[in-house]
């Protein structure tokens, strides 16, 4: 067990803590789910908030802390507030926790929840089965691995690959079954060289690993996917692209969801809690289970050291997006600096299809805004329901192009205005939900032919982003009617029509791409410059993910550049999956040590629950710092930042917690609430027996 007192802080020693801790308690001045209000009054509800983000943000950041430091798939926690006490059970998709009660005068709720909880074996208590820590052997055999590559790239390594060998972490063996073979391959990791900083949603981490059976290194990438019929799975999606004989997309060695002792997949409980009568406040909320992908190592954009292999990779990227969508009939929807990687030779190929999506999907998973943000197409980012179609893939590439271009190549004029790719203006509901939008910077970049006035060093570079440049302004430019009296604009819509039309095939900006490839002009020395350009100090509100070495490098992977922001949603706002539509509030690296993992032997026992509402329902959006439905508790990511102003001056406030009132005739009971997007009557106790 480990304990913190909000007036003492985190412990000093903080690896050693976060990555043997078993349950987690936390006692504060003040409730951060107070309940004293009524549920009905939106007003009152927000007003609540206001006053308990912080102590919810800090609780919050311990549960971060230690599902990043190990292996999980879901914790306890036991929060308590002067003789007041709550039980909290938190897993990718949000956290259940149970009505305020007193243990002083009820002791043996909390004492036979101590007691079951000491009977529970590892995985019981939430730890992942198919990890253990691995043999000395095996230590050494990583170590060596890892060490001789990184050597291998000289002074310019890749960001962050290092952090794989950090000694503070330990050495575990992460085993994988193959579904169709029936082998079991078993990979050694150590520290995550990405991953996403927040407790709630796909959580993906990726790792340099080395393969025990084939005795080499590869790329592991851990999240967990949302379950649903109707949207490919990442391994769905790379079976697809390597039956079509799509070209330039990763090698994947092995694909698959993780299971239990039990045979089970792992999966995310929490949204089966999640509509309880207090549930108005909460979106919607989907499973999420336990998936892990092993592709052979790649490299990210940054590590190009010509010009023209950052127009090889875009060239390469045009002909995966074509191949996918006329072949796979499959669209990609995230195009972006981390998902455009580099292989072994330097050539660009297409990471990251979690986020793919079928051509025969229903309309409503094709209007959902999806993609990192800074590279979306400018109508996905003046509409959150726009349907995503080929032209918002080719666009995205376009912008990833034009990025990579200034961050990496020297160019002129100087300074040029890097807050197209950060615009973003909000709006608020009267019921607090936030929207975002942007677009008109890049829009009127292209229209005034900012992009036209670049020249760079290398010519032949300076001609594909005029073009590409061009055909956008084109594309755009067609959207604007004349505004001449008794124009019915029906001239406007043919010719929008046929640009539409036109950007179906991409075949013709890529033949002209291979045009630029063999021109002779090209320089025969390395021509990539440092970043000239500082990461914004405004970023754009939402992120995600969210998510691979791939897409999680969008956000982590180039340490030259700011984190990437995402947008990433199935229904206009679907919280759990966001990752974030990219909360820049930014809380850190962290990392996570494995613990070895026993069956659970014993199951849980469900137990009616009283229905009563409580103050803050925590979404899986405010977990992941996504931007919150009202104003109030928009800063709670920010508040889990350790060093940051909020967290440090974090003082707990000398007085008691507001309690909700109990009927005396349920004093012996005890009564959950979920607390996620919707919660319901019936929840699973802590006490197992």
């Amino acid at each position: 067990l480990a304990g913190f007192n909000a007036n003492d802080g985190e412990p000093s020693d903080n690896a050693a803590v976060w990555s043997s801790m078993q349950l987690c308690i936390d006692n504060r001045a003040e409730d951060a789910f107070d309940v004293a209000y009524d549920p009905n009054d939106r007003e009152s509800l927000r007003e609540s908030e206001g006053g308990s983000t912080k102590p919810l943000g800090q609780m919050i950041h311990y549960v971060r802390e230690q599902m990043s430091h190990q292996h999980r798939v879901f914790m306890f926690s036991l929060h308590t507030v002067h003789d007041s006490a709550r039980l909290i059970r938190w897993d990718r998709m949000g956290a259940i926790v149970t009505e305020a009660f007193n243990f002083v005068l009820q002791p043996q709720i909390l004492a036979e929840f101590l007691f079951r909880f000491s009977l529970l074996g590892p995985e019981g208590r939430g730890l992942d089965s198919s990890v253990e820590l691995a043999g000395p052997q095996e230590c050494h055999e990583f170590t060596e691995a890892v060490a001789n590559y990184l050597d291998s790239f000289g002074e310019r390594k890749p960001p962050h690959f290092d952090s794989t060998l950090d000694a503070s972490y330990p050495t575990c063996k992460i085993h994988i079954d193959e579904s169709c073979s029936g082998e079991r391959s078993s990979f050694i990791v150590r520290r995550p060289f990405s991953e996403i900083p927040f407790p709630c949603g796909r959580a993906t981490r990726g790792y340099i690993a080395w393969d025990v059976g084939r005795k080499k290194l590869v790329f592991l990438k851990d999240a967990w996917r949302p379950e649903e019929s109707s949207r490919l799975s990442e391994k769905e999606a790379y079976e697809t692209l390597a039956e079509h004989k799509v070209p330039y997309v990763p090698a994947v060695l092995i694909a698959e969801d993780v299971h239990s002792s039990t045979g089970e997949p792992q999966r995310t409980v929490t949204q089966d809690y999640s509509d309880i009568p207090f549930g108005s406040r909460c979106a919607h909320l989907r499973p999420h289970i336990h998936h892990r992908i092993v592709q052979e190592l790649a490299l990210p954009l940054v590590m190009m050291r010509r010009s023209k292999q950052l127009v090889q990779a875009i060239r390469n990227t045009l002909v995966a997006i074509q191949a996918a969508y006329q072949d796979a009939k499959i669209l990609h929807r995230d195009i972006s600096m981390g998902n455009i990687m580099l292989d072994s030779n330097l050539n660009g190929i297409l990471n990251d299809w979690d986020r793919a999506i079928r051509l025969s999907a229903s309309e409503e998973h094709h209007a959902a805004r999806t993609g990192t943000w800074r590279f979306l197409s400018i109508e996905q980012l003046r509409s959150e329901t726009k349907a995503h179609e080929i032209h918002d893939d080719l666009e995205s590439c376009f912008w990833v192009f034009l990025y990579a271009a200034l961050h990496h190549f020297r160019h002129q004029p100087v300074p040029f205005d890097m807050s197209i790719f950060e615009d973003v203006w909000d709006r608020k509901d009267k019921d607090g939900t936030m929207h975002y939008f942007g677009g008109g910077r890049k829009r009127a970049t292209l229209a005034l032919g900012h992009v036209i006035d670049l020249k760079f060093d290398c010519a032949p570079l300076t001609e594909a982003i005029h073009y590409v440049s061009s055909i956008f302004e084109k594309f755009h430019g067609s959207a604007v009617g004349s505004r001449l009296p008794g124009d019915t604009g029906l001239r406007a819509r043919a010719a929008r029509a046929k640009v539409h039309a036109e950007m179906e095939d991409p075949y013709p900006l890529i033949k002209f791409l291979d045009t630029v490839l063999d021109r002779e002009d090209w320089p025969q020395e390395d021509d990539a410059v440092f970043d000239p350009y500082p990461p914004p100090k405004v970023q754009s509100p939402r992120k995600e993910e969210e998510d691979s070495y791939s897409g999680q490098n969008s956000m982590y992977i180039d340490s030259n550049h700011s984190p990437s922001p995402t947008a990433h949603s199935d229904k206009g706002r679907e919280a759990c999956d966001s990752q974030p539509l990219i909360s820049e509030d930014r809380l850190g690296y962290t990392r996570h040590n494995a613990m070895s993992s026993q069956p659970q032997p014993t199951t849980p026992q469900a137990t009616d629950v009283a229905e009563h509402p409580f103050s803050l329902a925590l979404t899986s959006e405010q977990m992941n710092g996504e931007p919150p439905r009202t104003y109030e508790a928009n800063r709670i990511g920010k508040r889990l930042a350790p060093g940051s102003a909020d967290y440090a001056t974090d003082e707990p406030k000398a007085k008691r917690p507001k309690m909700a009132r109990r009927n005396p005739k349920q004093k012996d009971t005890t009564r959950t609430h979920a607390m996620t997007l919707r919660p319901r009557a019936k929840t699973s106790t802590y006490a197992h027996r």
